[in-house]
């Protein structure tokens, strides 16, 4: 079931099956102000995207309670791709993004040919911040982005965030002391 694992939590393969909690996720006001987009789209609109286009989309689940807690995607860029966390309103604030993304970085690095993989954040989010840091990424400002918010008309950055697999090595450690 699960593609990569630890005591607290599973990442399994996304399929449609998934799609109610995605989509519930995205009519969220805080996930539309993390991606800067208003969210409009009915359930028959949004479940007909094509999973398999993506090498990498997980479903995180939470090995005690056996709840669905969040989703991971790794963008399409073969250079440099972004991975890109979905952790859901209820489950938000408790680890498990910090877990889950560094789960997800030992499998993408140990099974595809990255040397390199980023991510990024609005600069007001001061958590994702955090967790990036603290996982081992490193600030990339050549590849922060300002842009206009969807929801206030004001400018905001989007940080860009990158890690290589040397700094990878270190994500072991990062869950065995989490664990």
């Amino acid at each position: 079931m699960f593609i990569i694992e630890n005591d607290l939590i599973g990442l399994s393969p996304y399929t449609h099956a998934d799609d109610a909690d995605m989509f519930a996720c995205w009519q969220n006001i805080d996930t539309q102000k993390g991606y800067n987009g208003i969210f409009n789209q009915t359930f028959n609109e949004f479940k007909e995207f094509n999973i398999e286009q993506f090498t990498f989309w997980v479903t995180v689940t939470d090995k005690k309670t056996s709840k669905k807690v969040g989703v991971l995607r790794l963008g399409l860029d073969e250079i440099c791709p972004d991975l890109a966390i979905w952790i859901y309103p209820r489950y938000r604030n408790r680890g498990y993004g910090t877990q889950s993304f560094a789960l997800a970085l030992k499998y993408i690095f140990e099974h595809f040919p990255y040397s390199e993989i980023s991510a990024g954040c609005f600069e007001d989010n001061i958590s994702s911040i955090k967790m990036l840091t603290k996982i081992g990424f490193v600030r990339y400002p050549d590849g922060d982005v300002a842009e206009k918010s969807c929801f206030t008309g004001e400018t905001i950055r989007q940080l860009e965030f990158r890690i290589t697999s040397e700094l990878a090595r270190d994500i072991p450690l990062l869950l065995a002391d989490n664990q």
